[in-house]
């Protein structure tokens, strides 16, 4: 994206130079109190000073490279002895708007793709600005046409070979109108309101677009208008009519063309579909997705989870980067995408017009709320019930040997990471010791647990570690994420006397789990969790 596909943007173009100049001196034009009554391009080849452009200040380098649009306020200030040496072209380019028999009309264009400083020699294009400025005012007369090939080649080149601002500035521009589409998606969207937004030439924008999302400004919004409906297709009772209406078209018949056109197939068929294909951003929901007897085309998996698919490197946390690419979503064609609610954002950022982004609420809602939501949402309720009475069956079984080999006693669940001392509630880690063999919390974990619904909203208390005194219990499972967490717990142990103290580890009641298998929180996981607890407990 850091160059302009120069060939459309100068098809159909005229030029005419107002001026070409040399100077040692600051010109005219550039004394900082009439807006450019023409576009200017200025090389300033030796020189020191500062220049302010609208009101923003800036050092003068040497052999730099500056596009002033029409309209832009200039006040430079040269140094005197700085030796300076400035070329520049004031022009106006008109396009072609229309053409017949009779004539040809063009309109004068009142902007330019590129702008302010460019990152380019001015060195590769002095011979351009030598030619116009040694011609002079014979450009403007007799040598028009040459005039205009001059400044052709010249623009021509700039556009091929310079960056009009850093990548960054223009994926912060591109995703301005990104997020003004998506939330304006039910009004009336021109490029050139984009464009507007974006502060860039039309046509410009529209190229720079496509680059970076591998389709037109109209296909996307035509495309982010059809997830919408699909939306509302799958989550509510509306009737067609009146989900093309909140979609932003006014004739149901219009909306059923072209939702068959992006999709292909007719929103009615869409709400049949027993075949959806299936894209998971979220391991759980993998989880959930399998537990069901679906395979998703694409998922974020966990390492227990046997499941044959496209494997996805997708962030795990709104805060990890988003480094797989749209073509690999657009490649697999899917009808639905399911997420966490915590990396939505992300992912309307890069495929919100790929398919309809459903996310299931994570932190506020529980193992078996989620799985009753994924299953209505794939009209899967009946193999979500089948799953609900299979794993209470297997539960009360693990339930009644926990009860006659621990009895009542009280369990401590504490996960190491790196320097973080965490104890567990209902959740997570802590859902197959709390939920479903209903062991004894500590009573500090208790209180804390007691502000929520059980299984949502709190899930640990971050510890330091003399305060493992306030967690005495009988049982203390340790979770450590590596290896090196391993190694410092034990030399906690070993030095810290509330750790040495602690019933659990007097009584040799402390008992390691691995991290990766019991930080699931879905429903294969913690099936297999119990498998594992029942194990165990054969072992007490």
């Amino acid at each position: 994206m850091s160059t302009l596909e120069h060939g459309p943007l100068l098809r159909d173009v005229i030029f005419e130079i107002e001026q070409a100049g040399k100077s040692m001196e600051t010109p005219s034009w550039a004394d900082g109190t009439i807006p450019l009554a023409q576009h200017i391009l200025l090389y300033i080849a030796k020189g020191d000073g500062s220049l302010s452009i609208n009101g923003q200040s800036s050092r003068i380098e040497r052999d730099s490279l500056h596009v002033l649009t029409l309209g832009t306020t200039l006040d430079m200030q040269l140094l005197s002895d700085s030796g300076t040496e400035l070329y520049w072209v004031a022009f106006d380019w008109f396009r072609l708007s229309e053409r017949s028999d009779a004539g040809r009309s063009y309109v004068r264009e009142t902007s330019f793709p590129l702008q302010g400083k460019l990152k380019v020699s001015g060195k590769e294009f002095k011979r351009y600005f030598y030619l116009l400025a040694s011609d002079g005012q014979q450009l403007k007369e007799r040598n028009r046409l040459l005039g205009q090939q001059y400044l052709y080649e010249l623009l021509e080149g700039l556009l091929r070979q310079a960056e009009p601002a850093a990548n960054h500035e223009i994926e912060d521009r591109l995703r301005l109108t990104i997020d003004y589409m998506q939330s304006h998606y039910r009004e009336e969207i021109r490029v050139n309101k984009l464009a507007e937004l974006a502060q860039l030439h039309p046509s410009y924008y529209a190229q720079v677009f496509k680059r970076s999302m591998a389709k037109t400004p109209v296909s996307y919004l035509t495309h982010l208008r059809m997830n919408k409906a699909k939306e509302m297709l799958l989550m509510t009772d509306m009737p067609v009519i009146d989900i093309a209406a909140d979609v932003g078209y006014e004739d149901e018949f219009y909306f059923s063309r072209r939702f068959k056109e992006t999709s292909g197939y007719s929103p009615t068929i869409y709400t049949k579909k027993q075949d959806l294909n299936i894209i998971s951003l979220s391991s759980p929901y993998t989880d959930h997705l399998y537990t069901l007897g679906l395979r998703p085309c694409a998922a974020q998996m966990h390492r227990f989870l046997p499941l044959v698919t496209t494997e996805l490197t997708l962030p795990k946390h709104a805060t990890d980067p988003w480094e797989i690419s749209r073509q690999a979503f657009s490649d697999m064609k899917p009808d639905l995408i399911v997420c966490k609610d915590n990396v939505l954002s992300k992912a309307k950022a890069h495929i919100n017009d790929i398919a309809p982004i459903v996310p299931i609420p994570w932190a506020s809602k529980d193992i078996y709320t989620h799985l009753k939501e994924i299953a209505e949402l794939v009209d899967k309720e009946q193999a979500a019930n089948n799953w609900m009475d299979n794993h209470e069956r297997l539960a009360e079984r693990v339930r009644r040997k926990a009860q006659k080999a621990i009895g009542g006693a009280t369990v401590t669940i504490c996960v190491v990471r790196k320097n973080d001392l965490r104890v567990y509630g209902t959740r997570n880690i802590g859902h197959i010791f709390y939920r479903s063999l209903q062991l004894t919390l500590p009573e500090r974990i208790s209180k804390a647990q007691g502000a929520h619904p059980i299984g949502t909203g709190f899930n640990w208390l971050s510890i330091k570690p003399d305060e493992i005194k306030e967690f005495e219990s009988d049982y203390l499972f340790i979770s450590c994420e590596t290896e090196a967490d391993r190694l410092r717990l034990m030399k906690l142990i070993r030095a810290n006397p509330y750790w040495m103290k602690h019933p659990a580890i007097q009584n040799n009641k402390l008992f390691f789990i691995d991290w990766e298998k019991w930080i699931v929180y879905a429903p294969h996981g913690i099936n297999q969790q119990l498998e594992e607890i029942e194990r165990l407990l054969s072992r007490m």
